[in-house]
């Protein structure tokens, strides 16, 4: 006969415990969340970067060759109803997001991607995904301009500099074998007129009055090197997005059927002209005796009282 003490419940508690792991506990794997958004964008984005790999093709075969010449686009965008940018505006993209539903097309004049939605705060993030959809399908990569897509967070090789600065901000490169838009240098460079020159030539040459400065010089310097150190956020190029309305506001389908004229004839005797068949032979009745006849509607209505 076996005698359990005190001393082996400690044992025993491990025994069971092992027995009850082994054979009768389920264990239960917990699935990996994952936001419907960030696929979405992430897929889009994966499928865009994939068309960089491949230098054979042209992904921006169907961009006018006047888009690349600021004063040739400018001089043509200024005629009303041009062809490029009625061409533009047939070029439609139907797309569902996990926000809702898009209409997008490129207004060439705006140099922008407009679109339809019912979702009355559409994110960036979806409608750059939906950019980046739309000129893969129409080939026109060159009309994307977010610069942030192509880049990627440098990392920070140096021990030295593992704490930063929160003035300092994290430095950006672009993803191998990509480059943004060669329109966003044409469109977006300011041409110097020579109002813009004289003001700098007038800037160079004044004479400004230094004051007298009472603070330390020594503190004076340390200041400009902490401005020089410094690194401030530049501006980045983005997309431009333009919002229709909602999507009952879209009419895609162009009704090109001819519209009807009415009826030039009005008069109340005009109206009732007898019906003339040509070559077709009657027996001289009285009643197609009134058909051949020019018979107005009141003559008509005469001949009957009488």
């Amino acid at each position: 006969m076996i005698v359990y003490t005190v001393s082996h419940a400690p044992l025993l508690i491990l025994f069971f415990y092992y027995i009850y792991r082994r054979y009768y506990s389920v264990v239960l794997e917990i699935e990996e969340i994952i936001d419907p958004i960030k696929e979405y964008i992430n897929n889009s984005k994966e499928e865009f970067l994939k068309t960089y790999d491949n230098s054979d093709t042209n992904m921006s075969e169907n961009i006018e060759p006047i888009f690349y010449n600021k004063k040739d686009y400018t001089a043509f965008m200024k005629t009303d109803k041009n062809e490029i940018e009625t061409l533009w505006k047939t070029r439609i993209l139907h797309e569902n997001t996990p926000k809702g539903s898009i209409v997008m097309f490129y207004d060439a004049y705006k140099q922008a991607f407009t679109y339809y939605t019912d979702h009355t705060s559409m994110p960036v993030t979806i409608l750059n995904a939906v950019a980046m959809k739309y000129v893969m399908r129409f080939s026109c990569r060159d009309f994307y301009q977010d610069e942030q897509t192509f880049k990627v967070k440098k990392e920070n090789t140096d021990n030295k500099k593992q704490k930063k600065n929160e003035e300092d901000y994290p430095e950006d490169e672009f993803i191998e074998n990509t480059y943004i838009s060669p329109l966003i240098k044409i469109h977006n460079e300011k041409e110097e007129t020579t109002e813009t020159k004289n003001l700098k030539t007038l800037s160079n040459n004044a004479a400004f009055v230094r004051l007298k400065s009472y603070n330390n010089a020594n503190c004076h310097d340390n200041n400009e090197k902490n401005v020089q150190n410094k690194k401030l956020p530049q501006d980045k190029n983005v997309n431009k997005f333009v919002s229709l309305g909602k999507m009952y506001n879209c009419h895609t389908l162009q009704n090109n059927k001819p519209q009807l004229k009415p009826d030039e004839n009005t008069k109340y005797d005009e109206m009732f002209k007898p019906l003339v068949i040509s070559n077709v032979s009657f027996e001289v009745t009285p009643e197609t005796d009134v058909i051949k006849t020019n018979l107005s509607y009141k003559d008509f209505k005469l001949s009957k009282q009488d």
